[in-house]
């Protein structure tokens, strides 16, 4: 394996950081309120949330990995009380493209002012198993620490036990559960101090 260098996200490294942070997602539910869209074209969609400025997804809000010439790991995170303001953009899209019932992700609220939240990670499947995730989450988070914030938080689908074990590893706790898409999911936390 090459070295990783982690680094902040840039705005061409849209397309890849989408696909990275599609991979954490739902992605079934939202081509299901579009019958018709592919994965490509929903790739497209976000891609063009991660070059925007003011949306949850933005490469303002993203760290990547690189090893080599390629980007295999981003991970997003933000202020959580900036999380409906950055989402409205999205919610505003969403309406226009999904004729379906997105009314779900309208709904759900992942976080909440006083704690940064890391909404999304992932590795490529061939670089999985490297520390990559690891090394990810330690700059985000101390991205989190410089920006002035004492907890963090995320949510992990109470089927993704090795996802978990990462975050326990990592210094997170079980803080309560949340409703996500229909998935129940474990909300936990990390002190910052």
């Amino acid at each position: 394996m090459s070295e990783v260098t982690i680094r902040p996200a840039m705005p061409e490294d849209a397309q890849a950081i989408a696909w990275l942070l599609m991979a954490a997602w739902p992605v079934e539910s939202f081509l299901g309120m579009n019958p018709g869209m592919t994965e490509e074209e929903f790739a497209d969609i976000v891609s063009g949330y991660v070059k925007a400025e003011d949306t949850l997804y933005s490469y303002t809000n993203t760290i990547v990995a690189v090893a080599g010439d390629g980007i295999c790991g981003a991970i997003n995170g933000y202020d959580g009380a900036k999380y409906e303001s950055l989402k409205k953009p999205i919610i505003e899209d969403f309406r226009k493209r999904f004729p379906g019932d997105s009314s779900d992700f309208a709904r759900v609220r992942e976080t909440e002012a006083g704690e940064f939240y890391l909404d999304s990670i992932g590795v490529s499947g061939n670089m999985r198993s490297m520390g990559i995730g690891s090394k990810l989450f330690e700059a985000m988070l101390e991205r989190a620490r410089k920006a002035g914030f004492r907890k963090a938080g995320l949510i992990v689908d109470t089927d993704k036990p090795k996802a978990e074990a990462l975050y326990l590893r990592l210094g997170f706790k079980v803080a309560g559960y949340k409703d996500f898409f229909g998935h129940s999911m474990k909300h936990m936390q990390i002190d910052l101090d």
